[in-house]
């Protein structure tokens, strides 16, 4: 494999049509120049020089070299001041990863004016399954993860983000059976249910926090895994359920279903923002967390 430092001496001796002359714009001896040079002519078995007077120029193999030389030099040159340049300033790229339902109700909303603020940002927000996400922040392909407390990387830095609610909805027809009634945990009992799945975690956290114990037994009229499908079953009248706000929110059915008001949502999670620790000294991703931890509050979760 070719050394950087021996494609700097070849572009060296190039420019100068002298070992000396090279050796002092690299600050080396005249030796190093001439061991390096041979230490290459042997890796690649070909001849690099020829003598020329008493200058020193390339072969034809030697001219395709310096031709990638210089290109790989100059490109390596510019890479490093563009990092040093992006390291104090708000520039450069951030990549941004969530789940599907944050992103699409709060979070690309918010980045579209982050980037709008700061013209020379590129910014990218990915949406996705929780385990692709971490494998893409694994690899470095993502700057920073918002995620659920029990999926947060145990290698990342995290910063506490805002807690997520989850409300019961009903069929508006079911208005006068909750509001001309105190609900009860024997009431909830008889209600026609939809559920997530069997151990619906999200309706089981719901009755915890307002009967402070789980339904002995509960009339299930429907099961699906998909809070976009409970949502679509309540406006078709078959039965109650519990779903996230942020579902519920940025829903079709969110005007079309009702809620007993924010006295009866509760905390069901923790979100966090993550990110990687040799990244928190960058201006452009430390700027964009606090970015993000300011306008929470928007966010109805």
């Amino acid at each position: 494999m070719i050394e950087t430092s021996q494609l700097q001496t070849l572009v060296a001796v190039t420019r100068a049509k002298s070992f000396s002359k090279a050796a002092e714009v690299l600050g080396v001896t005249q030796s190093a120049i001439s061991q390096s040079i041979k230490n290459l002519e042997s890796k690649l078995e070909v001849k690099i020089f020829k003598r020329s007077g008493k200058m020193v120029v390339l072969t034809a193999e030697g001219e395709k070299l310096y031709a990638l030389g210089t290109q790989f030099l100059q490109k390596m040159e510019d890479t490093l001041v563009e990092i040093q340049g992006d390291k104090d300033t708000m520039q450069g790229k951030v990549t941004i990863g969530t789940l599907t339902g944050i992103g699409k109700t709060w979070l690309a909303k918010e980045i579209v004016w982050h980037a709008k603020e700061n013209p020379d940002l590129k910014l990218s927000v990915r949406m996705g399954h929780q385990e692709d996400l971490i494998a893409d922040f694994d690899a470095n392909k993502l700057d920073i993860l918002i995620m659920p407390e029990d999926d947060v990387p145990l290698h990342g830095e995290k910063e506490f983000f805002l807690e997520e609610k989850s409300t019961l909805v009903f069929p508006k027809e079911m208005k006068d059976q909750f509001f001309n009634k105190k609900l009860t945990l024997e009431l909830l009992e008889t209600i026609p249910t939809i559920l997530f799945e069997q151990n619906d975690v999200l309706f089981l956290k719901w009755c915890r926090s307002k009967f402070k114990t789980h339904p002995k037994k509960l009339n299930v009229r429907f099961t699906v895994n998909s809070h976009g499908h409970m949502l679509q079953a309540v406006n078709e009248g078959l039965g109650i359920a519990v779903v996230p706000n942020h579902v519920l929110n940025r829903s079709f059915f969110k005007d079309k279903i009702m809620t007993l008001g924010d006295e009866f949502e509760v905390p069901s999670g923790k979100l966090y923002i993550v990110y990687h620790k040799e990244s928190e000294n960058l201006v452009r991703i430390k700027n964009t967390i606090d970015r993000l931890l300011s306008h929470r509050d928007t966010f109805k979760i």
